[in-house]
């Protein structure tokens, strides 16, 4: 939608994950890769989102955050993203933390229902591997397209990704992922003004991550389509 915007919210830890939720289901409300969130271990939250919302007052889906322990981790999450009514492109946003607990946000029920031509997968890449190593991979063919990627740059230059495959790229080159660090001087004003530029990255082309300390990460899709 041309008349979309990317915005930023934060979320203190008083308010957490539940006020997230329910500003994301409040209209105009955010629609499959409309939204893509950090979900802190001091319970903080951050919230890059299109506005307005394609869902507008729209009830056919609702956002729902699920925490997954240590214990579960990304493995789990993967698991219960690939029950039906299973998610689809752009209707996942996931945190995978350091300590292997991972939080979602994900839209309910799922567009992919019980369909298996997709699948929900996880990859770590080690802080050797870097973002570097994730774009690589997810350049690769069959490559991921717009929201079939949610990934979390953490401090330490360690890369975790959950990812849709086959990608409905394929060997396609109209658009390639890309990663982009943001200082915390910038923060996230500054990846906000970046997603925000012509050609601006539309609807699942950007999965950003903003840390603690006010720096962002974010891997995008260019050239953007919206």
């Amino acid at each position: 939608m041309a008349d979309q915007e990317w915005v930023y919210r934060n979320f203190t830890p008083a308010e957490g994950a539940t006020a997230a939720i329910n500003f994301l289901n409040q209209p105009e409300r955010q629609g499959g890769g409309e939204a893509s969130a950090s979900l802190r271990n001091d319970q903080s939250v951050g919230v890059f989102y299109l506005a307005p919302g394609s869902l507008g007052s729209g009830t056919q889906q609702e956002w729902i955050y699920r925490e997954f322990t240590a214990a579960e981790g990304p493995q789990g999450a993967a698991n219960f993203l690939n029950q039906p009514a299973r998610q689809a492109a752009g209707e996942v946003t996931a945190t995978a933390r350091g300590d292997g607990s991972v939080a979602l946000l994900y839209l309910a029920p799922g567009s992919l229902g019980s369909g298996t031509q997709q699948e929900w997968i996880y990859r770590e890449f080690t802080a050797a591997e870097g973002p570097q190593g994730a774009v690589t991979y997810l350049n690769q063919a069959a490559r991921q397209g717009a929201g079939e990627v949610t990934a979390v740059a953490r401090n330490n230059g360690s890369v975790a990704l959950f990812y849709l495959a086959p990608g409905s790229l394929g060997s396609s080159t109209r658009q390639q992922w890309a990663y982009r660090e943001f200082a915390a001087s910038a923060g996230p004003a500054g990846a906000v003004a970046f997603l925000n530029q012509s050609p601006r990255q539309g609807r699942g082309e950007a999965s950003a991550f903003a840390r603690n300390d006010g720096s962002v990460a974010l891997f995008y899709l260019e050239p953007g389509t919206g």
